[in-house]
């Protein structure tokens, strides 16, 4: 029941790589290139920004300026009905503390940069990887309903599964590097987005709270800044608004906890592939991902090969039906008791391989299907 419902959920195809692997180039790259096309869209369509007045200063001249030099915020002067001293104890220094709004101008930017970097582990394995397992399998979709002609290519697999036996550790350990990139750019850009928007804490020598949302916005993303200029000598302060800042504000909430998510479940990944290592934990997800093979088939199969082969072995799963799976396997369990055999005694290889199943493999005289 289990199974079934995971199945449903997430189709074969998508499982190409596996399903965490698809949460990183796919849900995640998506999401910011729609997080980059809104903010662009606000900073070139909208009202973005804009600052009041000061005599002696184009309007145009004041924003480009202001814009570029970046607006600062004044928390302590934000939230006064959170400051844990009396104003007349506060050092003037720290009263006047500033937090520069660098990210302002840059956030659609940013989005786009991450947006590449998930995406790259997949751009990686997909250049490597070149449709490998879809050329293999070739041959069964040309079959079609064609049982005999199945038959044959499904032999045809499990020969080259046994010929190309211990040649797949450069394609697993590609595979496995890739997963470790998914979790180190999930860590690493979660870290990013934190210093980017500066959200790392309140400073220690500032007399200030922040314990609800309100105060959150205020001290982080704060609706409004200031921006010095000097115009003939004189020193101006000018207010500016900062429209986008609550947008920012529920962008980074939003992309910081699916961050989060996304570095604990590849975690889970890299710790999986680790259990994994143990022959007997290989047969149990052997039973769940092919339900229509032998159990005794899949505890020899598991205990035989490699981690590297039977990860070789298993991608096939991915992209066979549950029925030609099973039957290759067991053809790859009659072709390697056939050579045991060989090696053994010739004379008792009757007593291991049914004749049916001798002589659909002596017919078939490929060793690789490709």
């Amino acid at each position: 029941m289990l199974r079934n419902a995971y199945v449903r959920l997430v189709p074969k195809r998508i499982l190409a790589e596996n399903f965490i692997f698809h949460l990183h180039y796919r849900w995640t790259v998506i999401l910011l290139l729609v997080c980059s096309f809104i903010t662009t869209c606000r900073l070139i369509l909208g009202h973005s920004f804009s600052c009041l007045s000061i005599a002696g200063y184009s309007q145009e001249q004041l924003e480009t300026h202001c814009y570029a030099d970046y607006v600062y915020s004044l928390p302590v002067q934000l939230l006064k009905h959170h400051v844990v001293n009396s104003d007349s104890s506060i050092d003037p220094a720290v009263h006047g503390f500033r937090r520069y709004q660098e990210f302002y101008p840059w956030v659609n930017l940013l989005f786009l940069i991450h947006a590449f970097n998930f995406y790259l582990p997949h751009l990686l394995w997909k250049y490597y990887d070149s449709g490998y397992m879809t050329r293999l399998i070739s041959g069964l979709e040309l079959a079609g309903g064609k049982d005999d002609k199945r038959g044959f290519e499904l032999c045809y697999l499990a020969k080259y599964v046994l010929a190309t036996q211990g040649k797949h550790k450069l394609y697993t350990g590609m595979y496995i590097f890739c997963e470790v990139l998914n979790y180190s750019i999930a860590l690493a850009h979660t870290l990013w987005l934190v210093h980017f928007f500066i959200v790392t804490g309140v400073p220690e020598f500032l007399p200030i709270q922040v314990s609800t949302w309100s105060d959150f916005r205020k001290f982080y993303f704060p609706p409004t800044g200031v921006c010095s200029v000097t115009v003939n000598k004189t020193h101006h302060q000018t207010t500016c608004f900062l429209p986008l800042n609550k947008l920012y504000m529920i962008m980074f909430l939003f992309i910081h906890a699916w961050y989060i998510f996304l570095t604990i479940v590849s975690g889970m990944v890299l710790l999986y592939r680790i259990i994994l290592l143990f022959p007997s934990q290989r047969v149990a997800v052997m039973k769940f991902s092919a339900p229509w093979a032998e159990k005794e088939t899949l505890k020899s199969l598991c205990h035989r090969l490699s981690y590297s082969d039977w990860f070789f072995l298993i991608r096939f799963q991915r992209v066979m039906t549950d029925i030609d799976f099973a039957q290759m396997l067991d053809k790859i369990a009659i072709v390697s008791a056939c050579k045991t055999c060989d090696q053994n005694d010739e004379d008792n290889r009757s007593s291991f391989i049914s004749d049916d199943g001798h002589k659909e493999l002596g017919s078939s005289t490929a060793t690789s299907p490709v």
